[in-house]
């Protein structure tokens, strides 16, 4: 090993820990961002006619667990696939899916609009936020 080399191995060491750690920092920001704003999460989509203020919080404290739960097998799943097409088809993949779950959960209507549709598919979108996490 060269001189020259080791200064680039190092120089890319650096930029994959910065890289790692920017992605890492935001997507726990996120997860930290729907955590203490449960209340006003579960007050919009997750409060069904009938039911408590409690059981929507609970619904929605549910809704974040399971984004937990998918991780495990988003690793299994994409772990599979980095190993067939390659892990930089893979993360771009997983970016881009997570990008477009976070976008959609920006924009998703409340349930005053669309009913129980709304909880239904903010479940989903952060199950699919938690396979790409």
């Amino acid at each position: 090993m060269t001189a020259h080399s080791a200064v680039i191995d190092s120089r890319r060491s650096r930029q994959a820990l910065l890289a790692g750690s920017v992605g890492n920092f935001i997507e726990w920001y996120e997860f930290g961002v729907y955590g203490f704003l449960a209340t006003v999460i579960a007050a919009n989509f997750f409060t069904l006619q009938g039911e408590n203020a409690v059981t929507s919080l609970i619904l929605a404290y549910a809704a974040f667990a399971l984004a937990f739960f998918c991780r495990p097998i988003g690793a299994v799943i994409f772990g599979r696939i980095g190993d067939r097409i390659g892990r930089r088809p893979t993360l771009i993949v997983v970016v881009l899916l997570m990008t477009l779950t976070t976008a959609l959960i920006g924009v998703m209507p409340t349930y005053a609009s669309i009913g129980v549709a709304a909880p239904l598919l903010l479940t989903l979108l952060r199950m699919l936020q938690g396979l790409s996490a």
